[in-house]
């Protein structure tokens, strides 16, 4: 069932230009004049994927079509090639775009599996496959919260000392059988947020492995709007993080709440003539 489903062909790829006046990003601060791409691929099963990424921050001009030419790529591949394809363009696409695609080809399969995007990107966690941080992933993971992994298994590039339930205390966790607890077993969380540690992707499998390590996460909403923010607070829910949203000024609103589906895929779902009417422009391949 998997084979047939990575078999399937993309017959329908959209990016949906949605201009926002400034955003707020942890790492750099506040941006202004904002150009999101929201991509949408759809197989010939009629199921759709979901890409979110920023395409230009601050710049006076800008022209999707010459930005998104290299999805012309991907016309009429099956998921399994098109992931092939940007694992052999990232250097030349850069990570922005090949970030973008994958988020898109992992929530396509997700949704085609009905299994939850974390669950789908660790079946692809495994030796030999390189994030945008250059960094492998040394095998596929599984959520386990009472687990406890050693440093070199994965740690967390960038995030902020996090307090449970909002005290200045520490939490326990209960450790896997046949780990050694001590007194000393006591972690702070930690507060994560999008963006700070490679791609979006990346910050997911990190996030992934600082619970199996037992920490305690928050995870903010910052700067995404569309598909990577349901995606982010929907990962949340899956990790039992506290999710945190403004809901106003400096983070922009997003696009659309989370869809009640069972964690599957992003969550993200918009009519076609919503996106129209909201987006400024589009680039379609047939």
């Amino acid at each position: 069932m998997e084979k047939e489903e990575m078999d399937a062909r993309i017959i329908r790829i959209e990016l949906f230009e949605f201009d926002v006046p400034c955003c707020y990003h942890h790492a750099k601060g506040k941006l202004e004049n904002c150009r999101y791409g929201l991509l949408k691929l759809t197989d010939e099963a009629g199921e759709t994927g979901w890409g979110e990424c920023l395409m230009a921050v601050n710049e006076k001009y800008f022209d999707l079509v010459t930005w998104a030419r290299f999805l012309y790529r991907l016309q009429k591949t099956t998921t399994a090639q098109a992931l092939d394809i940007v694992r052999l363009y990232r250097v030349l696409w850069g990570n922005v775009k090949a970030d973008l695609t994958e988020m898109a080809l992992f929530d396509l399969i997700s949704r085609s599996r009905r299994k939850p995007f974390v669950e789908v990107l660790g079946s692809y966690g495994g030796a030999g496959y390189y994030g945008s941080c250059g960094r492998s992933v040394k095998s596929s993971f599984g959520f386990r919260p009472a687990a406890v992994l050693s440093e070199e298994d994965g740690v967390w590039p960038c995030g902020e000392p996090y307090y449970p339930s909002g005290s200045r205390q520490t939490a326990r966790f209960e450790l896997a059988a046949g780990v050694e607890s001590s007194a000393n077993a006591l972690q702070t969380g930690r507060e994560i947020h999008p963006g700070c540690g490679g791609s979006l992707l990346d910050d997911l499998r990190s996030a992934y492995m600082l619970r199996q390590e037992g920490t305690a996460l928050a995870m903010h909403k910052d700067y995404l709007i569309g598909p990577a923010c349901c995606l982010w607070e929907h990962t949340a829910a899956v990790l039992g993080a506290d999710w945190l949203e403004e809901g106003g000024y400096p983070e922009p609103a997003r696009l659309a709440p989370v869809q009640a589906c069972g964690y599957i895929g992003t969550g993200f779902q918009l009519d076609q003539p919503v996106l129209f009417e909201q987006s400024r422009a589009y680039f379609i391949v047939l």
